[in-house]
């Protein structure tokens, strides 16, 4: 096989020089115009890999989130959540540790909004921890229990359940990035499935992980759905984050009828575990959300934590 001439390798070297140009531009503009407007599940300014989570934030960070329906300031804590330091030294008693994802996290509310806010506020001598992480499933909610029961050393614990949470469990992919999975085998969970590693452009390219995120959106409307299965995975999730919690009881808190009954009938069957239906609170009205982006509101925060408050009263003295 003949080389090519050196009119041939100019083009080639031209061509090459070209298409990397044209990707670094779309990198930058990217990075200029569309990552700054990124929320609190894929924000690069703090949202940062974890090997064991698959994300977390990044302690000290402190953003603002945008949208066409809010305006509103991020700011994680020297432990990598939203909100105040946790005083972990305090007398403070009871320990309310709060597990979630960007509901709980209060997505498109300020920090002071929270239904974690309102509960502190009403309650100062307890200890309120919120460590809701945007985009998290049941599973990676139990590996943060894990991981900070021993330091938290919590009196209650608060879960937050989004029905989204069932089909999250089941996957090793979320929103585009590697995530944690843990298996079932007959009916037992099973072993855990640690994150895939980050490809080099997902490392470095915010465009990239754009792309990925996309993707991932598309496989999963396309995806095989298993309810039984995946909810299966998400009862018995929700069992052992209760053994993890030890003495403390599990508090779930959910919103729609199909997961409420199924959340009910673990309550009912498991010591231990209780349930908080938001849709059935007496004298109150249906949580508000935002009409377009769908999370609560800061009305919608107010009456979760008004729920929430009045059930931890009935266990504490």
């Amino acid at each position: 096989m003949s080389k090519p001439s050196k009119r041939a390798r100019r083009r080639l070297a031209a061509t090459a020089l070209g298409v990397g140009a044209a990707l670094a531009f779309a990198e930058l503009a990217y990075r200029v115009v569309r990552a700054p407007d990124l929320g609190p599940t894929t924000h690069p300014a703090y949202v940062v890999r974890d090997p064991d989570l698959g994300w977390a934030y990044s302690p000290g960070a402190r953003r603002r989130h945008r949208s066409e329906e809010f305006d509103v300031e991020v700011r994680i804590h020297s432990r990598g959540f939203r909100g105040e330091e946790w005083d972990l030294e305090s007398d403070a008693s009871p320990r309310v540790l709060i597990l979630g994802d960007s509901f709980a996290f209060g997505w498109g509310v300020e920090e002071h909004e929270t239904f974690s806010a309102h509960l502190a506020a009403e309650h100062e001598d307890w200890l309120v921890c919120n460590a809701a992480i945007s985009g998290f499933g049941t599973d990676q909610e139990l590996l943060v229990l894990r991981r900070l029961a021993s330091k938290v050393r919590p009196d209650i614990v608060v879960c937050v359940f989004c029905t989204n949470d069932v089909y999250e469990n089941a996957t090793a992919v979320s929103y585009g990035k590697p995530k944690p999975r843990f298996l079932l085998s007959e009916g037992t969970l099973g072993p855990l499935e640690a994150p895939a590693e980050l490809s080099f452009l997902a490392r470095h390219s915010q465009l990239w992980r754009a792309i990925a995120k996309m993707r991932w959106e598309r496989a999963h409307l396309r995806r095989k759905v298993s309810p039984e299965d995946e909810w299966r995975l998400t009862l018995a999730l929700l069992e052992a984050m209760k053994a993890s919690a030890g003495e403390a009881p599990l508090l779930i808190v959910s919103e729609g009828a199909a997961a409420g009954d199924r959340l009910a009938a673990l309550a009912r069957r498991r010591a231990g575990i209780r349930h908080l239906d938001l849709d059935r609170v007496p004298g109150e009205s249906a949580v508000e959300h935002f009409a377009v982006d769908g999370h609560w509101t800061a009305a919608g925060h107010a009456l979760v934590g008004r729920a929430l408050s009045a059930r931890l009263d009935e266990w504490v003295p």
